[in-house]
């Protein structure tokens, strides 16, 4: 035996070690927290949970019903084998609401309930006193055990009473430390850890010596084996399935392991690895169980020893005084790490939950007094106040029971909270009003089925009532409640007791559905995964001023704390701390979320109500304020949220009170409110007022738009509205009243649907006058072509009629004078024919789009004098001078071949009307253009008729000389070229002085780089082509024999061949050049007999002859290396083709 003094030596010795591991841990906090030793020393800290009660209790438990003792362990293994994520979502969102505890936990979930924080809070408390009573019994017992001394009689000689006080004022120093319950205990945690360590090493040690004292005289094998046979072969005990159920619960509904597991815990992540090693403890202390229990029962006198002492007395029992001394460490070790960390953890919710909420409701503590010292003295207060009473149940009602039935009661009572924890993490539809129906019924039937029979069957028989039941009604017995038998008191209570709770949690939650603000409040628990970005600073602004809140903090949380808090957070929002500007409404929920870590969240609203509602804000203002600190940060992950966020319509709500509760995006951009106008309980009329201002309800007084306006909503009639705003905008009011008050509002933007409406009703009123005004323009249209094709023919028809008199005055004879004047008319009728042709040629190309310019960079100078060159021969046959001016270079962009075309069409005009004087070619630059002009002495044109020579076929009646007049032609081309080449003409005219004729030409980008070579002289004596041989080929035989006549005048021997066959037997003659028409009407076209033709004389220049002028067929003639000359054939275009080749 030892003596007395001993054991208590080595009690201050152990809880001096705790002491200094403590001190250690809070003086240097980053000890053992390094990524691998931070899981260890969290799983560590979980073992809190093996109590005396696995230590000593299950042992005995083991040596009286074999695996009776197992649920206790198998229940956590399996909450942490499949149930994890349980956990894990536990953490996840504990840390998003600074939870402090689990009745915090529970009252945050369920819309801030103070009520049910409290509920929470007495009924853990009476929980916990039995479990608290049962570490001091197990203290006690190991002192006598060690001692040889009977329990004591007197209550101050019991060890037990100073080892309550012991580590009541070890609770104190380290978990009352500071008033912000969500900072991490890291000193307490350490020791903690520590204490599991001990108590490992010293069961393990305990069991490893079982093992070697085994009973039996076989090997050690087989004495194993029959120990195990010998606990095994009996049925399992009763109650096995109830104890694992409540092992499983109590990992997350016992005070002190939701404190561990969840408050403590500093990542989530360790939680991976730290269950793994928290199976490995478990599974290590039950494997030693079974050989303590059996080696104990096969000691001498086992059975007048109490079972759960045998960790004790084996060693003592074969001399190793020692190792008794270990196991009395490791017992002391086990019930003191479950009486601090429990104690923290009640203290922690009797003053949130009870004493401070009592406190500010009676007012005795508001923030102008010194909370932080107050509170943290509740806290102490607490923590002695519920060691006494644990010390007074261990005196007076515990007697002689054994350890596990203290240890099972306490945990049936916390397994009350699953419901409505288990529910709430899960169930959208869990309620408020069904977690207080739950709990209630839950405790009431704990209380009466399991707590009161172990209170009053402690001293002797228990009374009559509780066999016959109250007032004889047996159905009533508390350990037969409603008639049910057979079962032991623990499933039967078990079972009632939950059956309850989970029956009216279920019930009243479907029969009373959570409020709207409890929903808000529920999401980061149903769905703590999803990430909620932070509020952002801004919006609202208040009287209070950021000092007032940091003064309030200061008084909670300790000025130290409070102020590197509130620097923290101004750096997270990227500005400086400037404690005298109004607190926006993110630093004030910030307060709140940091006085809740310190109050709990209930009494944080509490106290920050009371501070706003001195700053002159209204109570819904405060209300709205406050309730967006857990709604705002999760309200867009809402399903009603995020279907209002992606609709194309504005959407407002307001409730009964006509103030704001819900809007979308769409609806502020319809109206352009600033940001941080709309917030979450604001008037609507203040909206409508600032509408008014802005003129969106038309004209008169404001106010009377306002009420008129709020008796619409308040008398809850739908209605449809168009709105036209200023900017012409159309916006689609539809409103409609909502069940149990209040209004919602659509705004939809109506104005394309009204576009497209007024457009399809002006086309359905016009369509008539449309249809009527088509049917004239096309009837004009067929007069036009009518009057076109009349003009045509007779236009066409004069000058052949004139060819055709002057051949037959030829044909009857004459002089030669007379001859050659004939046949000069007989080529200028055929002239006149051909420009016509020619010209409307050009009109149906130009209409057709089939002319593309070809931009280019050139010398408008010298276009003109190559223009004055070509007509110089003319003019001087009409007695005209024809002159330049323009710079000596002067670079433009057009298409060369059609500006060229216009300006022949000017020039020709001028030559023809003009009778005396002459004619000027004029290039002058305007701004960023050039303007080339034909000025000639005319007769003029009338201002009535310059708009109308434009038109096709229209002349002027004032004659040219000899009485020439033009085709009507020429200008409608010129107005066609303008159009394709966006180049403006201009006409300025005055009769009997002459006429300006002009086309505006931007000029180039870049200079010009001139040819300084000479230009090769085309050889224009008919001596030059003597000798060419030329080979024709046409289907036409006029036309060949034109040919012939033609070139034989110039001395080329012409070769002829109506067909492709034929050309290419005279291909063998050796022809130097090739004129083929395009139009054979033989296998082959005229491109293609080129190649037969080259292929079988060689690479001989070549000319295609062709009426089309399209330019696709021009460039592929000029692809394949030919070139072409359009019908009617030029004499002079001929004579220099054929001038190139030969030279």
């Amino acid at each position: 035996m030892m003596p007395g003094w001993l054991l208590l030596l080595v009690a201050l010795a152990y809880v001096g070690l705790l002491f200094t591991v403590a001190w250690l841990g809070e003086r240097h906090p980053g000890l053992a927290q390094g990524p691998r030793l931070r899981p260890a020393v969290y799983a560590l800290a979980l073992a809190v949970y093996c109590s005396s009660w696995t230590f000593y209790g299950a042992v005995g438990t083991a040596a009286r019903t074999g695996l009776g003792f197992l649920p206790i362990y198998l229940g956590p293994i399996l909450l942490l084998l499949f149930g994890w994520r349980l956990l894990e979502r536990l953490v996840l969102a504990s840390g998003k609401h600074s939870i402090v505890s689990i009745s915090d936990f529970l009252s945050s979930r369920y819309g801030r309930a103070r009520g049910l924080a409290a509920v929470v809070a007495v009924i853990a408390v009476i929980a916990a006193i039995p479990y608290f009573a049962l570490q001091f019994k197990a203290v006690g017992m190991s002192v006598g055990v060690l001692s040889g001394q009977p329990p004591a009689a007197q209550w101050f000689v019991d060890p037990a009473l100073y080892v309550a006080l012991m580590l009541a004022v070890f609770a104190i120093l380290f978990g009352t430390r500071r008033i912000d319950a969500t900072e991490h205990h890291r000193g307490m945690v350490l020791a903690i850890a520590l204490e599991s360590l001990v108590k490992l090493v010293a069961f393990v040690a305990i069991g490893l010596f079982a093992l070697w004292h085994l009973p039996g005289t076989d090997d050690f094998t087989a004495r194993v084996a029959a120990g195990l046979h010998a606990f095994t072969a009996p049925q399992l005990p009763a109650g096995f399935l109830a104890q694992t159920l409540l092992g499983f619960l109590a990992i997350i509904c016992l005070p002190r392991q939701f404190h561990v597991a969840v408050v403590e815990c500093q990542d989530p992540a360790d939680l991976q690895p730290a269950r793994w090693m928290f199976m490995g403890y478990l599974a290590l202390v039950s494997a030693m169980v079974l050989p303590i229990a059996l080696a104990g029962q096969a000691m001498p006198g086992a059975d007048a020893m109490s079972a759960d002492s045998h960790v004790l007395t084996l060693p003592l029992a074969h001399g190793h005084e020692w190792l008794a001394l270990m196991a009395y460490i490791g017992g002391l070790s086990a019930a003191t790490g479950m009486v601090i960390v429990a104690s923290v953890a009640l203290s922690t919710m009797v003053s949130n939950d009870l004493v401070v909420p009592l406190l500010l409701r009676r007012g005795l503590l508001h923030h102008g007094a010194d909370i932080e010292q107050r509170v943290l003295l509740i806290r102490r207060i607490a923590i002695i106040v519920l060691a006494l009473l644990a010390f007074a149940y261990h005196r007076h009602a515990l007697g002689q029971q054994v350890l596990a039935q203290h240890g099972l009661l306490a945990f049936a009572a916390v397994a009350q909270f699953a419901p409505a924890l288990i529910g709430g993490l899960y169930w959208r539809g869990a309620s408020r009003i069904g977690a207080y129906a739950g709990l209630l019924t839950g405790a009431l039937l704990w209380a009466w089925c399991l707590l009161l029979p172990a209170l009053l069957q402690t001293d002797g028989a228990p009374p009559a009532w509780m066999l016959d039941g109250p007032f004889g009604q047996r159905w009533l017995r508390p350990e037969s409640l409603f008639g049910l038998s057979g079962w032991d008191p623990l499933t039967h209570g078990v079972f009632w007791s939950l059956l309850g709770n989970i029956a009216m949690f279920v019930f009243m939650s479907m029969r009373h559905r959570p409020l709207l603000q409890d929903q808000l409040a529920a999401a980061d628990y149903l769905d703590p995964y999803a990430h909620r970005p932070m509020l952002a600073p801004g919006g609202w602004v208040g009287k209070v001023r950021g000092s007032e809140l940091l003064t309030l903090a200061e008084r909670i949380l300790g000025e130290q704390h409070a102020r590197r808090a509130f620097q923290e957070y101004a750096s997270q929002q990227q500005h400086r701390w400037e404690p005298e500007q109004p607190a926006d409404r993110a630093l004030v929920q910030f307060t709140e979320r940091l006085l809740a870590s310190a109050l709990g969240a209930a009494s944080a609203r509490s106290t920050l109500t009371s501070v706003l509602r001195g700053s002159g804000m209204e109570l819904g203002e405060v209300v709205s304020l406050l309730d967006e600190t857990s709604h705002a940060l999760r309200f867009n992950r809402e399903i009603l949220t995020t279907t209002l966020e992606n609709i194309p319509h504005g959407v407002s709500v307001v409730d009964a009170d006509m103030r704001l509760v819900a809007w979308n995006r769409r609806y502020q951009q319809l109206f352009d409110y600033p940001d941080g106008m709309l917030y979450v309980g604001r008037p609507v009329a203040d909206l409508m007022r600032w509408n008014a201002e802005r003129g969106e309800m038309g004209a008169g007084d404001i106010e009377a738009h306002v009420e008129r306006r709020l008796e619409h909503l308040r008398a809850g009639l739908p209605h449809v509205f168009e709105r036209v705003r200023a900017n012409g905008q159309v916006i689609e009011l539809l409103g409609r009243a909502l069940p149990g008050g209040g209004y919602v509002t659509s705004y939809s933007d109506i104005t394309d649907y009204k576009r497209v409406e007024r457009e399809l009703r002006e086309v359905n009123e016009t369509l008539e006058q449309r249809v009527e005004q088509r049917t004239r323009e096309a009837e004009a249209a067929q007069q036009s072509k009518t009057r076109f094709l009349a003009a045509i023919s007779h236009d066409v028809l004069q000058p052949l009629h004139a060819a055709r008199l002057f051949t037959s005055a030829m044909h009857e004879g004459g002089d030669a004078e007379e001859q050659a004047r004939l046949a000069s008319r007989v080529d200028a009728s055929l002239r006149a024919a051909e420009e016509l042709l020619d010209g409307l040629l050009d009109v149906s190309r130009l209409d057709a789009g089939v002319l593309q310019p070809q931009w280019s960079d050139f010398d408008a100078t010298e276009l003109l004098r190559e223009l004055q060159a070509q007509y110089a021969p003319t003019a001087a046959q009409r007695g005209l001078a024809l002159r330049i001016h323009a710079p000596e270079v002067l670079p433009v962009r057009s298409d060369r071949r059609l500006l060229r075309r216009a300006l022949q069409n000017f020039i020709g005009n001028a030559l023809r009307y003009a009778q005396s004087g002459g004619v000027l070619l004029a290039a002058r630059r305007r701004g960023d253009g050039v303007s080339l002009e034909v000025w000639d002495t005319g007769p003029g044109i009338p201002a009535n008729h310059l708009e109308q020579i434009f038109e096709e076929f229209h002349r002027y009646d004032q004659p040219g000389e000899r009485g020439q007049r033009g085709l009507g032609l020429g200008l409608s081309i010129c107005q066609r070229i303008s159009a394709v080449l966006n180049h403006p003409l201009h006409v300025r005219s005055s009769v009997g002085r002459g006429s300006v004729f002009g086309i505006r030409v931007p000029r180039a980008s870049a200079p010009l780089r001139h040819d300084t070579s000479p230009r090769m002289a085309i050889e224009s004596h008919d001596a030059a082509l003597h000798g060419l041989r030329v080979l024709c080929v046409d289907n036409d035989p006029e036309i060949l024999a034109g040919m012939r006549a033609l070139l034989g005048r110039w001395g080329v021997e012409v070769s002829c061949a109506s067909t492709v066959d034929d050309a290419l037997q005279l291909a063998g003659d050796g022809p130097e050049v090739l004129l083929v028409d395009y139009h054979l009407h033989d296998r082959l076209d005229g491109l293609d007999t080129l190649d037969a033709l080259r292929a079988a004389c060689g690479d001989v220049p070549g000319a295609l002859l062709t009426a089309d002028g399209s330019d696709v067929l021009k460039r592929n003639a000029r692809l394949r290396g030919y070139r072409v000359l359009t019908k009617p054939i030029k004499p002079a275009s001929l004579r220099a083709f054929l001038a190139s080749v030969r030279s």
